[in-house]
């Protein structure tokens, strides 16, 4: 893992000219997390894994960041290294570094018009493709699955064991919507209000291509109206008319456009419920649970898929 004393390092390692400064981590996730480097050449983001990645799959996010850019997302720039590439390794680390902005937290209340204009220019962007989908992004667990998780968790004495059993029927009783992916585009496929975040001067920013592939425009915008809605039919609707009035080629018109939203639900608790029972440190135990939580405290449901569909049809 990295440590400030990589400062320099990681700055040679990109050609960035000297003196470096290497604070945090400012901000983690699952995966990794991230740095502020500052060097005579700026303010710059440097991101690391927990465990390494393939270098060349981290790289290929350029299939959408830049034609993203060109569309006029807000988005941090890549940073190459003196030969040519995205992502590098220092000192046993691997780190990519991007342009750095001034972000603030994490909001789900963003401007609704800002948000629905700028998933359009995200879709506008991305290519079709002939690409399966992932399970991740497009099947459930089902009944059968759920009640095993549930059992798992009970058996290994989970704090949310009790949360996920009252859950247990709507999560089953949700996945009635799924259906196959229509037209798959190239899509970020990650856009939580973690990585959809208002820049320090009010704008909106898109963060992490990292997740990027194959899915219908009209499943992520059902993720993005969810999100960004926030269980409010208003901000919906107006986050679905500016994504039309912007040219975005999505559609939310029928319960089956949540199924990357339903998919991504059960496949994020099954495998924070999975890690729980694995994990044997109790900070470690403690992140999982978090990540758990944020199923029950806010759920995809049945009920709640149809409000959005009343405020956008």
């Amino acid at each position: 893992m990295l440590t400030p004393t990589a400062a320099q390092q990681v700055a040679d390692a990109y050609g960035l000219a000297g003196p470096a400064t290497l604070t945090g981590p400012v901000s983690r996730g699952q995966l990794g997390q991230v740095w502020r480097l500052d060097t005579a050449d700026g303010s710059h983001a440097v991101k690391e894994w927990f465990a390494s990645p393939d270098l060349a799959e981290v790289a290929k996010d350029a299939l959408l960041v830049d034609p993203a850019r060109a569309e006029g997302v807000l988005t941090p720039a890549t940073r190459h290294t003196p030969s040519g590439d995205v992502a590098t390794t220092v000192d046993g680390t691997a780190v990519r570094v991007f342009e750095w902005f001034d972000l603030r937290r994490p909001s789900r209340r963003l401007d609704p018009t800002d948000v629905g204009r700028a998933v359009a220019r995200l879709h506008r962007a991305g290519a079709p493709t002939d690409a399966g989908v992932e399970n991740w992004f497009a099947t459930g667990l089902g009944e059968e699955q759920w009640r095993q998780v549930h059992q798992r968790v009970v058996a290994a004495g989970a704090p949310f064991a009790g949360q996920l059993g009252a859950l247990v029927d709507d999560l089953v009783a949700v996945e009635s919507v799924l259906e196959p992916h229509e037209s798959p585009i190239v899509c970020h496929r990650d856009l939580w209000a973690d990585n959809v975040r208002a820049t320090a001067d009010g704008r909106v920013c898109v963060l992490d291509f990292e997740n990027l592939g194959p899915a219908d425009p009209s499943q992520e915008l059902a993720m993005v109206l969810f999100e960004f809605g926030d269980d409010d039919p208003s901000r919906a609707r107006l986050l679905h008319t500016a994504y039309r009035e912007a040219g975005g080629p999505g559609r939310v018109t029928r319960r089956g456009h949540f199924t990357m939203l339903v998919a991504e639900q059960a496949h994020i608790a099954q495998l924070a419920c999975s890690r729980w029972v694995g994990a044997t440190s109790e900070s470690h135990r403690e992140r999982l649970a978090t990540w758990f939580l944020e199923v029950p405290d806010d759920p995809v449901t049945l009920a709640r898929i149809d409000r959005i569909l009343a405020a956008v049809t």
